[in-house]
């Protein structure tokens, strides 16, 4: 039976949020400093930062409680990998921002979809099950590479810029809290509909 004294997932609140749009933004600038700074190319920066997330996931799994360090640490992995994801799409294989965001949009969904149908869409404090886990992450990587992918889209197709691209993501974090305090809708749903503009565009 899932208990949240087992939750393998930090609770989720003001902190975790700030934590998170922190750990994304430093995944963000790791996966730049991969392929422009050390002029790695889309392709061995993200060979890179995924064999670094897949060391992180293994540890993270394995152990057999939460641990704040290896969570945070993975979710910088994360954003790396995710980043990459969305610039090799739109950029290295010449996708372009709207089909790449479409695309990963489709995958977050389908992820979601068969995770509830697979496991049971679980409650964010009771995942402790390592198969849990692993659906966990690879929506979370579906998430971060989504919200890269339309910060670019909206910062460079619509010329918004990182200032204007932030402050609509913050506005729609602001949204969906109202949403979350006021409305019955799955607070499920409500925590991955945040986690993809909490990438913010920095």
């Amino acid at each position: 039976m899932r208990t949240t004294s087992l939750s393998k997932i930090p609770p989720i609140g003001l902190s975790f949020w700030i934590l998170k749009v922190l750990a994304t933004t430093l995944g963000d600038l790791s996966g730049d400093f991969l392929s422009v700074t050390l002029h790695l190319g889309y392709s061995l920066a993200l060979a890179a930062a995924v064999l670094a997330m897949l060391v992180l996931l293994v540890a993270n799994i394995r152990s057999r409680r939460l641990r704040p360090l290896h969570f945070w640490a993975l979710m910088v992995a994360i954003s790396a990998v995710g980043a990459e994801i969305s610039d090799t799409l739109s950029r290295g294989s010449g996708w372009g921002t709207a089909f790449t965001g479409l695309v990963l949009f489709a995958g977050l969904f389908a992820t979601l979809l068969s995770w509830g149908i697979c496991r049971g869409l679980p409650a964010l404090g009771f995942i402790a099950d390592r198969r849990d886990e692993v659906w966990f992450w690879a929506a979370a990587l579906l998430g971060n590479s989504l919200g890269s992918v339309l910060g670019d889209w909206l910062g460079d197709r619509w010329g918004l810029g990182f200032a204007a691209t932030s402050a609509l993501y913050a506005a729609l974090l602001a949204l969906l809290w109202w949403g979350r305090h006021t409305t019955r809708i799955d607070r499920r749903l409500l925590f991955w509909a945040a986690f993809v503009p909490s990438r913010f565009p920095f």
